[in-house]
């Protein structure tokens, strides 16, 4: 399985718009042979962030994604004209707590050679009912046990825009080794908790396009 890890920070005024950007090509997103699901969250610790986390089936249904005429388009809209910046990674699920569908096995041993963080985890939580869990969000990381964990490159909080209360934990680590030693403490007031690792294939932003897949003019800062 595969992991698509897009955060992105949408002009001031422009992040409704691209939310209705991501509504439009849900149909055809959802008629990709290979596509499992897609989510949308907020940050919590960096205002303006949307994170969309997508899953998918294997290398072949991201290409399959990719060489859309209508996601083209849109690509080239929000990258012109609706963000400020985006980061982009994408990478194959080494490990997962409550895998969604049957394993197919390795099929990616690279990693990325342009971002510091290797290996991503993306922990997403539920909370039981009548629990905010992002009320404190410092407190939250510390019952969760990241702060201080030995190779955590960085990490931010998320809170889910379509299902409220849930929220998700994006880090970014080092390499493999220091991602699969971090151990997820026990929260309170968590109904349903699904952990994985996702080791980082490419990633590359708005002003560093090294391993993007396809070309774009080169842009300033």
């Amino acid at each position: 399985m595969f992991s698509v890890i897009f955060e992105v920070h949408p002009h001031t005024d422009r992040k409704d718009e691209y939310l209705t950007l991501g509504k439009q090509l849900k149909p055809i997103l959802e008629g990709i042979d290979g596509f499992i699901d897609n989510e949308r969250f907020e940050s919590l610790m960096r205002p303006g962030w949307v994170l969309s986390h997508s899953s998918w089936r294997d290398e072949k249904s991201l290409v399959r994604w990719r060489a859309q005429g209508e996601h083209h388009a849109v690509q080239r809209k929000g990258r012109d004209e609706v963000f400020e910046d985006y980061h982009l990674r994408i990478g194959e699920v080494i490990h997962d707590s409550a895998p969604q569908e049957p394993s197919s096995g390795s099929q990616r041993f690279d990693e990325t050679e342009a971002g510091i963080a290797k290996v991503v985890s993306f922990t997403e939580l539920t909370p039981q009912d009548g629990i905010d869990l992002g009320e404190r969000p410092d407190e939250l990381l510390a019952q969760i046990g990241l702060k201080g964990s030995p190779g955590l490159v960085e990490h931010d909080l998320f809170a889910s825009i379509y299902n409220p209360g849930k929220l998700a934990l994006l880090a970014s680590w080092r390499d493999a080794d220091v991602a699969r030693a971090f151990v997820l403490k026990p929260v309170t007031g968590v109904t349903a908790l699904r952990h994985r690792t996702v080791r980082i294939i490419r990633d590359y932003g708005r002003f560093d396009r090294r391993e993007a897949p396809q070309y774009f003019p080169p842009v300033s800062r």
